[in-house]
């Protein structure tokens, strides 16, 4: 269930946002409103992906508080270390964005917890982003600033709804149903976070920092340093989750894919580059005053049709 060879075949169906400016403070930012409220509002709503999430939460608050873990999860105290780790101010910057996600990431860790499989790739992803504003590897290294630190808040604002018990965009919230499930292979669940933020927070990050046409370069580089890192997080996630992302991350990022394996769309819906190129557009889209509804129609709808090929890929026991 957790073995992977097949990833290019689902990325690139995946990409638009549904995010207005994003507040950097504690509390739900507008960007999250938006975000499930519009299209994904009925899947965000939906009785049983909600009382999943809770569940969830509920898992991580119940348990002996002098204990960091109990069952596999985080416990409360942990959690609420957790939460207050994503409680991000107006002082942000790139360096406390990272030290949150590596703290994050570690605390998960310690427990095995299956929530914590994001912030460990997620991690090695800032730092790159990270040494490259401080190496000069970006024409605009103000954009970069601010799209670290405006991006990785999108994904600490949604894990602080969930931790709480709260709703979490749609996207999101499917994650965390997916993570919790021990008949979902964790290879799937961790591949649904990253189309999350890739389709769902991306664009609307881009609009909430003001980029412009002037920044594509800048936008494409950063998304080359999600590649050159890929091996490392790969490595980690295996080890620490025993989620098998190899072959279908190898995929994704480097198309490393062949069609016959999985039929003739599988590049295709996950090629990496394709997903990022429909966010960039869409992040033009969210800024026309008629755009937004197309936007958010296009992520909603890409977005189910990702997950359901890595459902049908995990039932056969493929990932």
């Amino acid at each position: 269930m957790r073995h992977a060879p097949f990833i290019a075949l689902v990325f690139s169906v995946l990409a638009s946002g549904c995010f207005a400016p994003l507040e950097v403070d504690h509390g739900p930012a507008e960007g999250m409103v938006l975000a499930a409220g519009t299209v994904g509002d009925d899947a965000a709503s939906d009785p049983d992906t909600l009382d999943a999430i809770v569940s969830g939460a509920e898992s991580r608050s119940t348990d002996d508080e002098a204990f960091r873990c109990a069952g596999g999860v985080i416990s409360a105290s942990a959690a609420d270390e957790v939460i207050e780790l994503t409680r991000t101010g107006p002082d942000e910057d790139i360096y406390t964005t990272y030290d949150r996600i590596d703290r994050i990431a570690g605390i998960f860790e310690e427990c095995g917890d299956p929530w914590g499989m994001f912030p460990t790739a997620y991690r090695h992803i800032t730092a790159r982003g990270v040494s490259a504003v401080e190496g000069g590897e970006f024409r605009n290294p103000a954009w970069a600033r601010r799209i670290i630190v405006d991006f990785a808040g999108r994904y600490l604002l949604n894990l602080r709804l969930a931790l709480t018990g709260d709703a979490p965009s749609w996207a999101w919230a499917h994650y965390y149903m997916l993570a919790d499930k021990p008949d979902v292979s964790r290879t799937r669940a961790v591949l649904v976070a990253m189309v999350a933020h890739l389709t769902l927070d991306l664009p609307h990050s881009l609009v909430a920092i003001g980029t412009t046409e002037d920044d594509r370069e800048d936008f494409f580089v950063f998304g080359e340093m999600m590649i050159e890192v890929a091996d490392d997080f790969i490595l980690e996630l295996d080890e620490v989750y025993e989620a098998d992302t190899h072959d279908i991350l190898n995929g994704f990022f480097f198309g490393r894919w062949v069609d016959g394996a999985f039929g003739s769309d599988a590049t295709i819906t996950l090629s990496y580059q394709t997903i990022r190129t429909k966010s960039w557009n869409n992040r033009w889209l969210l800024e026309q005053s008629w755009g937004g509804w197309v936007a958010d129609t296009e992520i909603y709808t890409a977005f189910w049709a990702i997950d359901g090929v890595l459902a049908t890929l995990d039932a056969a026991g493929t990932i």
